[in-house]
């Protein structure tokens, strides 16, 4: 099962935020470069407040470009997708932004607020520039968009293991293997499940259920603040 990590650019500032990324990508497969926002309405509180700490810091997109650029280099062997919500994109534009992602190196984006029956412009730009579109989808995601999404999504699927948002206690029991099932009624496509992932037994649980990539990101942000640099490293060699 592969390993997709999270963070946001500029926390706790650009310099250690590297170091970080740095992390990350040695022990993962995929790596989320989180676009900082000032309302990240997916995010729970420890993820919300990192990006309140990376907006005052000024972190713009146009810096998380710069970022993205140099990290893909150093880690070709890593994917890096862009998280962000819809309002950056816009703001920046659209085709521009696409361009300066694909330039940029990274793989593609998620964008949780993003729904497939507003994709289109975003759709056609990441296909343009041969970039994924990560869709996100829920346990109470109705069969009709799912279909949808099926057609219009690439690289691999988010499935949030519950309602609600990031960083809350997670059961990865029976319930989520009868979620992936139905997935995988819709996609041929890799199922990544995410929101509460914090351990070893978590990635077990997820495999046995049908997922194939398993998404830990607030755990990432709690061991960090409590054991810094060395903390997060000692977290994925306690999960290999």
């Amino acid at each position: 099962m592969k390993l997709t990590t999270h963070t946001v650019i500029g926390f706790p500032d650009l310099q250690t935020s590297e170091k970080i990324v740095n992390v990350l990508a040695r022990n993962s497969d995929i790596v989320e470069l989180q676009i900082p926002f000032s309302d990240p309405v997916a995010d729970g509180k420890i993820i919300a407040s990192a990006n309140a700490v990376a907006v005052r810091n000024k972190v713009t997109p146009q810096i998380c470009l710069k970022f993205a650029k140099k990290i893909t280099k150093k880690f070709p062997q890593t994917r890096f997708y862009f998280m962000t919500y819809l309002n950056p994109i816009f703001r920046f534009g659209c085709v521009k932004f696409m361009k300066e992602a694909k330039e940029a190196g990274v793989k593609g984006f998620i964008i949780p607020d993003l729904p497939v029956e507003e994709a289109g412009e975003i759709l056609h730009e990441c296909k343009k520039n041969d970039l994924g579109l990560i869709f996100v989808i829920a346990p109470n995601t109705p069969d009709a968009r799912l279909k949808k999404i099926a057609k219009s999504a690439s690289d691999w699927i988010y499935c949030v293991a519950r309602l609600g948002i990031t960083g809350s206690q997670t059961s990865f029991g029976s319930e989520l293997k009868k979620y992936l099932e139905k997935v995988r009624k819709f996609t041929k496509l890799p199922l990544g499940v995410g929101f509460g992932v914090k351990s070893k037994k978590d990635f077990q649980q997820i495999e046995k259920a049908g997922g194939e990539i398993g998404i830990v990101g607030s755990e990432l942000f709690r061991v960090f603040e409590k054991k810094g640099l060395k903390g997060l490293q000692e977290f994925f060699d306690g999960i290999k």
